[in-house]
């Protein structure tokens, strides 16, 4: 597993590297005027970035659409849509000749680098709470987990820092009952995953290196681990409802943009 999952993050280094490499060389040489939004290959490089773009809504009608199956599955395009989210921003920025041309022109253009990014924020989300990016989601029982010999070592705690040890245990309660309970707030994660901290830093300073020890902040490691995760699945549904009217946006201005380039 180590091993592909290395393998799996150079190839994403080298996708991105790639990328980053070609839209700085059509950087350098933008004042050369090789490529005109107008006419030649600029014109329908346009076109296609364009297509490219409106099939980025085909995912999440395919999602809401079970009917739609004949169409290809959902994991298909799904890594569609993330392809397309990059190679098509790629080509309506050459299309552009990085240049700025009319307001519809510029804000249609503008409006995409937005979606873009925001794409991009959506994906670390996405990958935060998932086994990679193709992966499934990530399951509260892999994230925490009892080892074994726990219920010595609390006992141990209890006996060298019983405060400590009555800290852990209402942290722990509260987290692993959310589980299962109310919808938390991103607010809650966000203390409880301080305390952890507060609480990993007391106990090094206060008690000797030990395997008990050693065991005790592997457990405070994994609660952080559940409201990391928690953290990441309320901004990834922040992210979706920012998301969604970002792209309408974009599609929008889009349209404007053809139709004064074409018919006016």
């Amino acid at each position: 597993m180590a091993v592909v999952r290395i393998t799996l993050n150079a190839l994403t280094l080298l996708w991105y590297g790639s990328i980053i490499g070609i839209i700085y060389s059509g950087w350098v040489v933008r004042d050369e005027r090789y490529i005109v939004a107008e006419s030649g290959i600029g014109y329908w490089l346009g076109i296609i970035g364009g297509c490219m773009m409106l099939l980025l809504l085909v995912y999440p009608v395919r999602k809401k659409k079970p009917r739609w199956k004949y169409s290809g599955s959902i994991k298909f395009w799904f890594r569609l849509h993330m392809f397309l989210g990059i190679v098509g921003p790629v080509l309506i920025i050459f299309h552009s000749g990085y240049h700025l041309g009319s307001i519809n022109g510029s804000v249609a253009f503008i409006s995409m680098l937005i979606v873009a990014s925001s794409g991009l924020v959506g994906r670390y989300f996405y990958q935060s709470i998932h086994h990679g990016l193709y992966g499934e989601k990530i399951k509260f029982e892999e994230v925490y987990h009892h080892s074994e010999n726990w219920d010595k070592t609390i006992k141990w705690l209890q006996d060298n820092s019983p405060e400590s040890a009555e800290s852990l245990a209402s942290i722990e309660k509260l987290l692993v009952n959310r589980q299962t309970g109310p919808k938390p707030s991103l607010w809650f994660y966000i203390t409880h995953k301080w305390k952890l901290r507060k609480l990993r830093v007391s106990l090094k300073s206060a008690l000797k290196s030990s395997a008990e020890l050693k065991l005790i902040l592997k457990v405070i490691w994994r609660l952080r681990s559940i409201c990391s995760l928690g953290m990441n699945e309320i901004l990834f549904s922040y992210w979706h409802i920012l998301h969604y009217p970002l792209f309408l946006m974009l599609v929008f201005s889009g349209f404007i943009h053809v139709a004064v380039v074409h018919f006016y």
